[in-house]
């Protein structure tokens, strides 16, 4: 039907008016004049203040909900808190080109396997500067470039973008305590008649000898390396007549961080690398910065023998007065580069002590925040004793670091490195299970040292160079003659020969290998209660620990570690009845085999095996008076009633 037109007639305030033509077929319109005639009624004007302010609460309520939501919903955690870190030793991990020696593009080649076989998110590497390679590395020559066998620096910025396009984050190695003597600085530094002599002279620990000779040593201070009896750290220098310090090696000389020169120029150094797009640093021997300038004589710990790096106190020559505030300015400089959204900028430090306070030092002060963590050696510390593993012994050495350690601050577990023998070695392959067990259940950030995942053990060498080879030889990444690490080469230091057996893809194919385990324990650790829960540290006899991972709203997790060799045991829960149901199921167990349900309230755990048992609680362990020093959360973190994390 078309519609018609006509004249149209109305009456506006007692006057009528003639309107055009309209439309008035059956969706004719209504000319301006009507809509204002009926707009203006007090019952559409209260309909329309009444929607609109309808709407406008509705947006403030909208509003007020998120601003709420964010301000009870904890931080994102950090890359280092969610991810273990994984420690290559570039040398040995993977060589691409066949030389024999590990390099980048190797280390770009296995980026699949720790991203998408083992979930790892964060990768350590040992320096990879250009460098003589007395020290493996640790003897920098040139902190702007790479070490010509590892590879281009066009090759390590390949292997930042892709590390980051997988979601990984890189920690490079910083040295910051000392030089390779090849150093360009050393170099004029050491040379009286050298062009730039003048601006480096200080830049190392010159001292005049005591009777103008090679024979006048300042003191008795004793280097680290290589460890014999009377090995000073002191070196004659022919060209200055005078002697310099090295804490390691002689061709390790201390760079002298009383220089502020020589501290800008190690700002400048890490502000490099963090322009690269390097996410952070493993800062080494820290404690070795400063020495007094008192030069006084260390003690001796025995008298009747002669001087060496063991046999003394290092009252002037680690951890002096001055050190913590280099470290403080590092997490300054840090903290410039992670002001971007997203971005952050980790640190760890590496020292050594058996005083627990100088180690946490190290974290800072509620003042000057410094490391995110120095790292823990506590347990390569219980050493290789059987008798040491044990239960109350690895209780005692948790609480030892979560009771030290200030609130607020992240915990963090190492049981292997390149300075120390494999896990394997130290402890057998069952109880090294137990250990990994342990460290990637607890709270905090679990190291994982290459090859640790697979098993790999020592190999002792006939013609090894350094003390430290066996536990640094190639990685084992399937049976052929070099292991995979590289092909119809002859491998820097020789593969242990076990590579029939114990190689990475033999794992894949095993379930019950440690790597399938390894593979079950960081799924696990993926899931929130492990990553923010509560720690509570519930029991232990002489062969067992016992521990809970708790957060309000979501699963609890009971973990029981047998580290015994020879008898399973039994733990007495009965006191937290009010807690623990009669039984709970077992999630994952280090045997790879131990499946189905467990009694817990007294809980019996096989000899040399670890369960983690999920269970339907009925309360909390953080909340239990008799729990109080032994459960621990940096920041306490729920689940609330929609399934959203709020802080509690």
């Amino acid at each position: 039907m078309t519609p018609s037109t006509s004249d149209v007639t109305v009456e506006v305030n007692g006057n009528r008016m003639e309107m055009e033509p309209i439309h008035d077929g059956p969706y004719a319109g209504m000319p301006k004049e009507v809509l204002l005639k009926y707009s203006r009624q007090k019952k559409f004007v209260w309909a329309r203040n009444i929607l609109t302010a309808c709407v406008i609460l509705t947006i403030l309520a909208l509003l007020s909900m998120v601003i709420a939501l964010i301000a009870v919903s904890p931080a994102c955690q950090k890359f280092f808190q969610t991810s273990p870190i994984y420690q290559i030793y570039p040398k040995s991990f993977a060589d691409s080109n066949n030389d024999g020696m590990g390099d980048i593009n190797g280390i770009r080649s296995k980026l699949a396997y720790l991203g998408d076989d083992l979930n790892i998110e964060t990768v350590w590497l040992n320096p990879v500067y250009d460098s003589p390679q007395i020290d493996n590395g640790y003897d920098v020559s040139d902190y702007r470039s790479i070490w010509p066998l590892f590879g281009t620096m066009a090759d390590m910025e390949e292997l930042i973008t892709d590390l980051h396009d997988r979601g990984m984050k890189l920690i490079m190695d910083f040295v910051p305590n000392h030089t390779s003597d090849q150093h360009k600085w050393f170099n004029a530094s050491s040379h009286p008649n050298h062009t730039d002599h003048e601006q480096y002279k200080d830049y190392y620990i010159w001292v005049d000898s005591t009777n103008g000779t090679s024979t006048g040593l300042p003191n008795n201070w004793q280097s680290v390396f290589p460890g014999n009896a009377n090995s000073p750290a002191w070196e004659w220098n022919e060209n200055r007549e005078q002697f310099y310090y090295h804490a390691f090696y002689k061709e390790q000389p201390d760079l002298n961080l009383r220089n502020d020169q020589v501290l800008q120029e190690l700002e400048d150094i890490m502000a490099y690398w963090m322009d690269m797009g390097v996410d952070g640093f493993r800062c080494d021997a820290l404690a070795f910065m400063l020495e007094s300038k008192s030069l006084r004589d260390n003690p001796l710990k025995d008298d009747t023998q002669p001087p060496s790096y063991e046999n003394m106190y290092p009252d002037y020559t680690e951890n002096q007065n001055g050190v913590h505030e280099i470290v403080a300015s590092w997490r300054n400089l840090l903290k410039k580069y992670s002001s971007e959204p997203g971005v952050y900028r980790f640190m760890e430090t590496e020292v050594y002590n058996e005083d627990i306070d100088i180690i946490m030092r190290y974290y800072g002060t509620e003042w000057q925040e410094e490391a995110d963590f120095p790292m823990n050696f506590l347990l390569i510390d219980i050493g290789n004793d059987p008798s040491s593993w044990s239960g109350k012994n690895i209780e005692a050495t948790v609480l030892k670091w979560m009771q030290n350690m200030p609130q607020s601050k992240w915990p963090n577990w190492v049981v292997g490195n390149h300075d120390n023998s494999r896990l394997v070695t130290r402890l057998g392959e069952k109880r090294a299970r137990c250990t990994s067990f342990l460290t990637l259940t607890l709270s905090g950030t679990p190291g994982i040292y290459y090859g640790e995942e697979i098993g790999m053990t020592d190999y002792s060498m006939s013609d090894q160079t350094d003390f430290r080879d066996p536990e640094r030889t190639p990685m084992q990444w399937d049976d052929t003659a070099t292991a995979g690490f590289c092909y119809n080469c002859t491998p820097w230091l020789a593969v242990n020969p076990n590579n029939n057996d114990i190689n990475v893809e033999a794992a894949k194919t095993e379930p019950t290998s440690m790597l399938s385990m390894y593979q079950d324990l960081l799924q696990l650790r993926s899931e929130v209660t492990f990553l923010r829960g509560w720690l509570c540290v519930v029991n232990s006899t002489q062969r067992s620990i016992v521990f809970v991972r708790e957060m309000t709203g979501t699963q609890s997790y009971l973990v029981a570690i047998n580290f015994d060799d020879g008898s399973s045991d039994t733990v007495d829960l009965t006191a937290f009845d009010t807690i623990l149901p009669e039984s709970g199921e077992i999630v994952a167990a280090s045997d790879m085999t131990t499946s189905g349900n467990r009694q817990l309230r007294n809980l019996q755990i096989e000899a040399e095996t670890g369960l983690v048992i999920s269970f339907k609680r009925g309360g909390y362990f953080n909340q239990e008076a008799s729990m109080s020093g032994r459960c621990f959360n940096p920041r306490k973190v729920c689940v609330n009633v929609i399934g959203l994390l709020e802080v509690c």
